[in-house]
């Protein structure tokens, strides 16, 4: 785990990032040369804030670049990000250096080289491309979140895992299965063979034991197999299963037009093709692209000869009238503007939308959404920062997904063959509290499964984890990375 980042660039995700890494008890040096950046970061946060140009050596000098464990590039310049980790590779290659790209053909272009030179870097022979080794587009991250929303049917904000297991977070509804029933007595019911990982209200959240109780207006995160999506509806009274035929996208520029291209791409047999049905081609004529801005519509319209493409306003009531947008199965809204995406959402859902999912600014938005009654909201900055930090986490942890607007994190790490966990029982591990184990390989490369106090926990295989977000030690207790 990192002990000290050096990240440059203050704009939003860059304070997420470095806010989350303190509550960590990260070292965290944060640049910019934005005098108003730089003194809205010292008023919000604990960490030392440099204004200064973060591609000045003297200025990564000065931030201890020497001694930092990794670097984040965050600024608005693809191609400042890239020199600030080449500078830094060059001097102290053992720095781990990250950087955001947001121009998407650049980003392939540097990708398929990277990809190349793999081989090569693997082996010692290679420094990685511009010195960076991981980088990440915001707009890539965000599709591959709406896109895995879209193959699990939109039924709610969806975590996938290891072992084809996911996390599913649901509101607790009054009169319905989890309303004030103790999770002890959920077992009884008929058709529960599942696990809760976290209860939510609007005050806080919890890691549930036998005794936690749900009340309306709460919101449960449950563990279940995702074939067994349809079951879990089932059990909340909902639908067992709602074939989404019919998709309008509402915004033609990266995002949704990545998401269109996935899905009339995909070739491969998957839960996405089960929900929609048919052959890929087929699937592409039940799409609709919506956008105001007319350039961006011709574009989209040159690259998907099979799907239709309409340049118009979506509060527009005619237009929805005329073209039917208010009778498809699911309406996706992936436009860079945030808002409008919220509103959209919300205006086709209470005209009929069977299924909606928004793109958002960050998990801040997660409580208006679900209000505004949207199904699906995916925040862009979270995504971003959870990949990053699990990038920052070690070599040992695989993924992090924060929930719960980033109150307990989801672990997926690997057990090391050091740690003090492996090889004993989870029982001799757990202090109620502290973390939930959801999953656990019976051995490296085994087959995934929900524990109990007896399950041992193998050398090398991977295991789930609820943890409260910064809680390092209970993670260190299986990856054995201080």
């Amino acid at each position: 785990m990192s002990k000290k980042v050096i990240v440059v660039g203050a704009g939003f995700t860059g304070l997420q990032l470095a806010r989350t890494l303190v509550a960590e008890g990260v070292h965290v040096v944060l640049v910019d040369r934005d005098p108003e950046k730089v003194q809205h970061a010292r008023n919000a946060l604990d960490c030392t804030v440099v204004e200064s140009d973060g591609n000045s050596p003297e200025t990564l000098s000065e931030a201890g670049i020497a001694t930092a464990d990794a670097l984040v590039t965050l600024t608005d310049d693809d191609e400042m990000n890239m020199i600030v980790c080449s500078l830094v590779d060059a001097d102290y290659p053992d720095v781990l250096k990250i950087a955001r790209v947001r121009n998407y053909a650049y980003y392939l272009r540097t990708k398929a080289t990277a990809s190349r030179h793999a081989d090569a870097t693997a082996s010692g022979e290679r420094r990685p491309l511009f010195g960076v080794d991981h980088m990440l587009n915001p707009d890539v991250e965000a599709a591959a979140a709406i896109t895995r929303a879209m193959s699990l049917g939109a039924v709610g904000n969806v975590i996938e895992l290891g072992g084809g297991y996911g996390i599913v977070s649901l509101p607790v509804v009054a009169g319905g299965p989890f309303d004030g029933v103790p999770i002890c007595r959920l077992s009884k019911k008929p058709g529960w063979h599942y696990l809760v990982a976290y209860v939510e209200s609007d005050k806080t959240a919890v890691l549930p034991n036998g005794n936690t109780m749900p009340e309306a207006g709460d919101r449960v995160g449950v563990l279940v197999s995702l074939e067994d999506i349809p079951s879990l509806m089932l059990f909340m009274g909902r639908s067992a299963e709602e074939i989404l035929r019919t998709v309008t996208v509402f915004g033609a520029d990266r995002v949704g037009t990545l998401v269109v291209d996935h899905h009339v791409s995909s070739r491969r047999a998957s839960v996405f093709s089960r929900i929609f049905g048919g052959s890929p081609r087929e699937k592409s004529r039940e799409i609709t692209i919506v956008d105001r801005d007319p350039h961006l519509c011709r574009e989209a319209a040159e690259r998907f000869n099979d799907v239709r493409v309409l340049c118009g306003d979506m509060t527009d009531a005619d237009l929805v009238r005329e073209e039917s947008l208010d009778a498809v199965d699911l309406m996706v809204a992936a436009s860079g503007n945030y808002e409008s995406n919220l509103v959209m959402a919300a205006y086709l859902k209470s005209r009929g939308v069977k299924k909606t999912i928004a793109l958002t600014a960050s998990s801040e938005f997660d409580d208006v959404a679900r209000k505004l009654g949207v199904d699906v909201a995916v925040p862009m900055r979270d995504t971003v920062v959870d990949c990053i930090v699990s990038h920052l986490r070690g070599d040992n942890v695989k993924a992090i997904h924060a929930v719960c607007n980033r109150f307990f994190e989801i672990v997926e790490c690997e057990v090391s063959p050091s740690s003090r966990a492996a090889g004993k029982a989870l029982s001799e591990l757990v202090n109620d509290g502290e973390f939930l184990a959801l999953l656990v390989q019976e051995k490296e490369g085994g087959k995934y499964s929900m524990p109990n106090g007896s399950t041992v926990i193998a050398p090398g295989a991977r295991i789930v984890l609820v943890v409260k977000a910064g809680a390092g030690d209970e993670v260190q207790l299986f990856t054995g990375e201080a």
